[in-house]
């Protein structure tokens, strides 16, 4: 088997975050601890839905790249908070009183029977 010295080969790990469905990748390192602590990093951030680190081995002689997901995990749901819920129920709390106001100016002056 002929090929090219086995020296160019590579290997290198690089951090991947999911955000709105897209996914978003670091540059590669070549330490795996690196990749990891930028992954844990990004899951406390709380602000992408799933991370992962990957393996990247690189043969040029072969002219390839193999990639190996080493650690996949998804991230914790930001709290959202209720302001659409209390904003809904305070306007149709506010209609209703408009209504009732309506209703009884419509009612006393004769306008309706």
């Amino acid at each position: 088997m002929t090929g090219k010295p086995a020296e160019k080969r590579s290997i290198a790990y690089r951090a991947s975050m999911m955000r709105g469905g897209t996914w978003t990748a670091s540059k590669p390192s070549s330490a795996l601890d690196e990749a990891m602590a930028q992954a844990r990093d990004a899951l406390a951030s709380r602000r992408f839905e799933r991370v992962r680190v990957e393996q990247l081995f690189t043969d040029p002689s072969a002219n390839r790249t193999v990639t190996t997901t080493v650690f996949e995990q998804a991230g914790s749901r930001r709290e959202t908070s209720n302001l659409g819920v209390w904003a809904l129920l305070g306007v149709s709390v506010l209609l209703g009183i408009a209504a009732f106001f309506v209703t009884r100016f419509l009612l006393g002056n004769g306008l309706v029977s």
